[in-house]
């Protein structure tokens, strides 16, 4: 009836607008780790080094995590949307270069820099893991000036918020991950949403 065909109108839209409004690789510095360089990609490389002895004078040196706190939720694999809070440092002197109370994206897109598409993997919701990510693994020999020096090692306190486990909680997720401008423009979508809902109610 009338009920269904205004359901259908309702999840047509949101499915497009969640498309419309998912994150492009976020801003330009905290979207730093968003915007992956694809020559820092190597899958062959050992998941985690040594934690305690991580060499910051190593070329080779490999991924190293430890986690702080072991999470109960949902685990984060390759092909999931997470959301993750996060607070970067440079390892050489300790300075904060970026923090964020959460930002979502899809494992294996290549969306972030590879020292967080392996060091996320295998994380829990509700879990912190402290990240120490070589150059190699980050942003390389042409770091992300002005706050990431060319060959910085990294050093990333991560906690993961959320696992999606259906494309709704996707787009809720991405939503919160949204700058205040971005989330105005997704109120005038929902908004009109509910116009039209109401017009195939009412016609």
């Amino acid at each position: 009836g009338r009920y269904a065909k205004m359901k259908r109108v309702t999840v047509l839209l949101l499915l497009t607008s969640a498309s419309a409004f998912a994150p492009a690789r976020q801003q330009q510095h905290h979207r730093s780790m968003i915007a992956a360089t694809p020559s820092a990609r190597p899958s062959s490389l050992p998941l985690n080094g040594s934690f305690d002895d991580y060499s910051q004078t190593d070329p080779d040196q490999y991924l190293a995590y430890q986690d702080t706190v072991v999470g109960t939720g949902d685990v984060a694999q390759e092909g999931k949307f997470v959301t993750v809070a996060y607070k970067g440092t440079l390892m050489s002197n300790g300075k904060k270069f970026d923090e964020g109370p959460g930002i979502s994206f899809r494992l294996g897109e290549g969306r972030v820099i590879a020292g967080w598409e392996q060091g996320i993997v295998g994380m829990r919701v509700g879990g912190k893991r402290t990240l120490k990510i070589p150059p190699r693994l980050a942003y390389g020999d042409r770091g992300a000036p002005p706050v990431i020096p060319p060959g910085a090692h990294l050093n990333f306190d991560c906690e993961l918020k959320a696992v999606a486990s259906s494309p709704t909680e996707e787009t809720l997720m991405q939503a919160k991950s949204m700058n205040p401008f971005n989330l105005v423009a997704l109120a005038l979508v929902f908004g009109n949403i509910v116009m039209l809902g109401i017009n195939q109610i009412t016609n």
